[in-house]
């Protein structure tokens, strides 16, 4: 099949009008979309997004979706929340990231468009610490927001319990979510893994997930390196306890 032409995401966008690419990126009616600095034309046919991302080494990858994966990830969180249509979602974390961008294709599955006003309440939101810590040390409008949620997803790193621990007493219904750009973000909630992902420890965390990305491009050499029987070996550190992941 024909290679497939890229659209790269622009900072000047509207919500409506990311939302309008991803359609076309995600359905195949259109380019896909490129996040970042990645400098090809052209990516393969069955590639639906594309993510630039330094990772935790330091190294760049462009780190390659297909719609599947993507939908995958959507479909897993948003059942988890018991998310209905018609339900929003608050957009506070840039689509640049996987967490933003989950944050879209979320909200397509259930028929809305994100919100970035933290003025207007919402069901669902998904944050980082920072955020987190932000909201309790003064942000009385993000506070509001998200103690105003259904649910708050709370990712992007190792979570300091002492505020985690903080923001439920604040009121907020927080979820911790482990996961990393290549899994399509957050893939295990509450150190559970969600349906059809399997995590495994030898000397780094090991991930099976349906919302694993397809590859590095221009760098698959480097992707199938991390990947062994199905799993993608992470440089993340973790173990166990009972059967949930720390």
């Amino acid at each position: 099949m024909e290679p497939r032409k890229l659209l790269r995401y622009q900072s000047t966008w509207t919500v409506a009008e990311v939302m309008s690419h991803l359609v076309g990126a995600l359905s195949g009616t259109g380019p896909a979309l490129v996040f970042g600095n990645f400098s090809a034309e052209t990516v393969p046919s069955n590639i639906a997004v594309v993510i630039s991302t330094s990772g935790s080494t330091g190294r760049a990858k462009n780190v390659a979706f297909t719609s599947g994966s993507l939908l995958a990830s959507a479909k897993l969180s948003n059942e988890f929340l018991a998310a209905n249509p018609g339900d929003r979602w608050s957009l506070l974390v840039p689509p640049i990231h996987a967490a933003g961008l989950n944050v879209l294709v979320r909200s397509l599955e259930l028929g809305t468009e994100p919100v970035t006003d933290p003025n207007i309440k919402v069901e669902f939101s998904a944050i980082v610490a920072t955020q987190l810590y932000r909201a309790l040390h003064g942000d009385e409008v993000l506070l509001d927001h998200l103690k105003n949620t259904k649910a708050v997803l709370l990712g992007g790193s190792a979570i300091d319990d002492s505020l985690l621990a903080a923001g439920k007493a604040a009121g907020i219904n927080l979820i911790t979510t482990y996961g990393m750009t290549e899994t399509s973000g957050g893939c295990v909630y509450n150190g559970a893994p969600l349906p059809g992902v399997a995590i495994r420890i030898n000397k780094t965390i090991e991930i099976k997930s349906p919302t694993l990305a397809a590859d590095y491009l221009g760098d698959s050499s480097l992707w199938r390196q991390k990947m062994i029987d199905g799993y993608f070996i992470s440089d993340d550190l973790g173990e166990l306890e009972n059967g949930l992941l720390k």
